[in-house]
């Protein structure tokens, strides 16, 4: 897990806060498929993110 100038290693099970504004991503280094669950609060809208490629 990214979040700004941080790295961290995740595994199944963990919960990662992101706060509000922070630059972030994940990238599963496993071989097994990645999947995650968001909770966000206010709701997410699509208008309000901003993807990096």
């Amino acid at each position: 897990m990214h979040i700004d100038d941080e790295n961290q290693f995740v595994e199944a099970g963990d919960a990662v806060y992101i706060p509000p504004n922070a630059k972030q991503f994940i990238y599963n280094c496993g071989t097994k498929p990645l999947i995650f669950i968001c909770i966000v609060d206010p709701a997410w809208r699509k208008e309000d993110e901003t993807i990096f490629e």
